[in-house]
């Protein structure tokens, strides 16, 4: 299942070496990162298992220094293996040539007495199910749209935290279009002649479920004005009542200040700013596609204990998570082989739905 050349690109990123010591074979390097990513992060039980298995010994420090070596490999590893595996979404019509990104991060904390919180943050080639970025920095390293790279027909979907203007401005300047969660007085807006405007006297008509769009602009620091779509749709009574506990919740926890009324109001919709033409209800339906990207990470911790980060030094932490992810990835790619014979998987997804078929593969 591994790319036909990870052998040479394993030497080529540094993971093996003319003084590699005992381990001499690129799959002997990848078992000892397989067995310390599946044991705890343990160097030492890495090391007792690559001698069961292989006969090679080694000390618990000379697979800590292998293994601190091994990140770049590994990352490379699982990216090519998303690539080779495709995905099981079936991409609406209405996207055409477009390639849909999600972004998102997620913040982990090492274990031991001195604590540290990494980020991983993360770009999600959502059709083609494969990462076409990962990065891993400090959770003191903000979640910003600017440390990734886009191109044209890329569309980029995230979270209210990444709603700024320097955000979408990166977006724009890289040719790409954007849909983002709208975050309430993230930025101001106005409209065609300079003057602010206020989104929620043009909801307050909505009916549950029923959406509307907005055409105005953001201003830069220059004054120039900058076209920008809001599309809202209210949501049900149900979910208004739990995102009001949670707001409130937040707020005891954190013994913050409440929000006031008309944040409080604005949360009764689902508020989306983009770029894009499509209809509302597309822009919608499109929007609802990123809880893909919050499956990764709930698979990766829960079936992979991808949280549990054992380490505070960079290199050691970028081997755990990125051979979590090819873990992952490797795993998938024996259970789409053990439910569908190729032949078949198409005919499958026909019958019960993509969606229903991905999760039959990531919890079984």
């Amino acid at each position: 299942m591994l790319p036909s050349c990870w052998e040479e690109k394993a030497r080529e990123l540094g993971a093996m070496s003319r003084n590699s010591g005992e381990i001499r074979e690129a799959s002997s390097l990848l078992r000892l990162n397989m067995l310390y990513t599946t044991n705890e992060g343990s160097f030492q039980t890495a090391a007792t298992g690559l001698e069961v298995t292989e006969g090679i010994k080694i000390s618990k420090t000379a697979a800590h220094k292998r293994i601190k070596k091994s990140g770049e490999c590994l990352r490379w590893l699982a990216e090519e293996m998303c690539k080779a595996e495709g995905n099981l979404l079936r991409k609406p019509s209405f996207l055409g040539e477009k390639r849909v990104k999600l972004v998102d991060a997620s913040d982990e904390m090492t274990k031991g007495k001195n604590k540290d919180t990494w980020r991983l943050h993360y770009v999600f080639n959502l059709f083609e199910f494969q990462c076409s970025g990962m990065e891993l920095t400090t959770n003191k390293e903000g979640e910003k749209l600017s440390r990734h790279k886009f191109s044209e027909n890329d569309i980029v979907i995230a979270d209210r935290i990444y709603c700024t203007m320097s955000g979408i401005e990166h977006i724009l300047s890289e040719k790409a279009d954007y849909l983002i969660r709208f975050k309430s007085k993230a930025f101001n807006l106005y409209d065609e002649n300079g003057k602010p405007l206020e989104l929620l006297p043009y909801f307050r008509h909505l009916k549950p479920l029923e959406n509307t769009d907005v055409r105005c602009f953001y201003k830069l620091s220059t004054g120039e004005l900058r076209p920008i779509r809001v599309v809202a749709m209210k949501k049900d009574a149900k979910a208004i009542e739990s995102c009001k506990r949670k707001m409130a919740k937040k707020a005891s926890r954190k013994q913050e200040k409440a929000a006031q009324d008309d944040t409080l109001e604005l949360n009764e919709y689902v508020v989306l700013v983009t770029s894009l033409d499509y209809t509302n209800e597309q822009i919608l339906e499109l929007y609802r596609a990123r809880w893909q990207i919050e499956q990764v990470f709930y698979r990766l911790k829960s079936l992979f204990g991808y949280d549990n980060v054992p380490s505070k030094n960079d290199d050691t932490v970028k081997a755990w998570f990125f051979g979590k992810l090819l873990l992952a990835a490797i795993c998938e790619a024996f259970l789409k082989r053990a439910f569908f014979p190729p032949e078949l998987e198409s005919v499958i997804v026909d019958i019960v739905g993509a969606q229903f078929v991905d999760r039959i593969v990531f919890n079984s």
